[in-house]
């Protein structure tokens, strides 16, 4: 069987995405190697037959970044200092280049290996993808092309690229460009203008795979309402959100679920209400499959597991790209957007009892929880990924 090397940024939102892929080459019997840090090395560990460890070197403050202008160039300025410093290590850690690689759309490393190596590849995205007719910089990203720093980077950028002696141009490397197969974690029916989109994209939808870092959890009763409340890994330092729904939830009757992360401090959030179950990490899946309602960021991870599941979703972005994911979520009907500025306990809970109460969502919920899963998933991906072996095979002959 195959050899099939993973990259993917070190964080839970380009890593979680990908477990139930490489789960499921695995299972296929191919040898998965996942190149990753220290802090995700269990995790990937569990879907591989080999991990390589390294160290990070140029890690970007993702809790400051909101996809600004300037945020948005601190960020691509910070990847390519990663690349740099990745290449060489990475390519000491693979004698002997893998058969075809996967590679997240912001692994850049992993694109420019696959090319050194001439090895095909697969790019994956866990997130709204763009091409000419919608793209996030219409809306949501004000990146203006006056800005000196924007042109120092992709001068330093072009630099870099000349000196590899790739055939890649900045372009292509930014914009995912020119990738023969691309695997997107999301199903056609939620991309803004899925429907533009060429066959170089194969929409799959969430692959899912249960981590078992976050143990387990049993519903002990058969209370209903049962909600979620999650601000995910990242923008959950928010501990007013958090006493927010806890007012809002008290007396609900029920059970809720808060998890607030490693953002916030347990104890200075108080005493919750009977009904109020307070974590700090939660086995979101095992909630997901009972929940009625799910109070979220709007990541693309919590979505997506929210959509195959078939949960109403009442969205609180917190940074421009959850914002989009939220707009996307009340334009196909699974659920509402609340702006977190100044929201109070009051208006949360008129709106949860809302939610709860519109069976037209639900049931939308429930349509796109069949299409989701329509999409088909880690078994879809790994057979694009097989395919691409199979489309390269003969010029390696």
């Amino acid at each position: 069987m195959a050899h099939v090397a993973f990259f993917a940024p070190p964080s839970a939102g380009h890593i979680n995405p990908t477990l139930g892929l490489a789960a499921e080459l695995l299972r296929r019997g191919h040898r998965v190697t996942y190149a990753t840090t220290a802090d995700y090395r269990d995790r990937v560990g569990e879907v591989s037959s080999d991990v390589v460890e390294y160290e990070e070197r140029h890690a970007g403050d993702f809790r400051s970044f909101r996809f600004t202008g300037r945020s948005l160039v601190d960020a691509m300025a910070a990847s390519l200092a990663e690349t740099e410093a990745l290449l060489p290590v990475l390519r000491g850690a693979f004698p002997r280049p893998p058969d075809v690689v996967v590679h997240d759309s912001a692994a850049w490393w992993g694109r420019l290996l696959a090319a050194e190596w001439r090895t095909p590849a697969v790019q994956v995205s866990p997130m709204l993808v763009s091409n000419e007719h919608w793209s996030m910089s219409e809306r949501y990203t004000r990146l203006s092309v006056l800005q000196p720093r924007l042109w120092l980077f992709l001068a330093r950028l072009g630099g870099f690229l000349r000196r590899l002696g790739t055939d890649i141009t900045p372009k292509q490397l930014l914009t995912g460009d020119g990738a023969t197969r691309r695997v997107v974690f999301i199903p056609r029916e939620f991309q803004f203008r899925g429907e533009t989109f060429d066959d170089t994209y194969r929409f799959v939808g969430p692959c899912l795979y249960e981590r078992k870092f976050l143990g387990t959890w049993e519903r002990t009763d058969g209370r209903r309402p049962l909600i979620l409340v999650t601000l995910g890994t990242i923008y959950n330092q928010n501990p007013r959100f958090f006493r927010t729904c806890m007012d809002a939830c008290a007396d609900l009757g029920g059970h809720v679920v808060i998890a607030v992360g490693d953002g916030v401090d347990l104890d200075a959030l108080g005493t919750p209400p009977p009904n109020v179950e307070l974590r700090r990490f939660v086995a979101q899946l095992h909630v997901l499959e009972h929940a009625d309602l799910f109070i979220t960021h709007a990541g693309m991870g919590s979505t997506m597991e929210a959509l195959y599941h078939g949960v109403p979703m009442l969205a609180v972005p917190q940074m421009a790209e959850e914002q989009a994911n939220a707009d996307r979520i009340a334009e196909v009907g699974a659920g509402r957007v609340l702006d977190p500025g100044g929201l109070t306990a009051p208006a949360l809970r008129a709106e949860i009892e809302r939610m709860l109460a519109d069976t037209g969502i639900r049931r939308r919920a429930l349509e796109l929880r069949d299409a989701t899963r329509a999409a088909g998933g880690a078994a879809a991906a790994a057979d694009c990924v097989e395919a691409e072996l199979r489309a390269a095979a003969p010029a390696t002959r």
